[in-house]
């Protein structure tokens, strides 16, 4: 089984980022398009270059839980003294079509990735975090 994070960069609105947030993980999956305030996604990522340092260490990053919008929530945390991280995600796909109707896909997901993949998953995302690269596509892989 293949359990994934994925994000793609996709055009621009003003200085906003804007994301295609896709991942699975036994049988649970989900896709949302969110915006991103840049400097606090790229603030994250600078946070995620040689993590973990200790045991204990956990990063988060929301990107808002705002009524009207798509967004995602991610959680780093170290599991094990060997570097294995849990990826814990939650995305929250929003349909705008239907103003009068609060039309809500909400999906929560975890898996364990080794240190290698994340440390590959972390350089790409660096890339993915800076508007301008439209199409970029980075993934945080586990294969079982």
């Amino acid at each position: 089984m293949i359990e994934y994070l994925e994000f793609e960069q996709l055009s621009e609105i003003d200085d906003l980022l804007k994301l295609r947030v896709k991942g699975k993980s036994s049988g649970f999956a989900g896709t949302a398009d969110c915006y991103v305030n840049e400097d606090q996604f790229q603030a994250f990522c600078a946070q995620l270059v040689g993590f973990p340092k200790k045991r204990e260490d956990s990063i988060r990053f929301c990107s808002g839980e705002r009524d009207q919008l798509s967004h995602f929530d991610i959680e780093f945390s170290c599991i094990d003294s060997s570097g294995r991280i849990l990826a814990a995600i939650q995305i929250v796909s929003r349909d705008t079509r239907y103003p009068r109707q609060k039309v809500c896909f909400l999906v929560s997901f975890s898996f364990k990735v080794e240190p290698a993949a994340f440390d590959r998953f972390v350089k790409g995302l660096s890339r993915v975090s800076v508007i301008n690269n439209v199409g970029l596509k980075v993934a945080l892989v586990n294969e079982t």
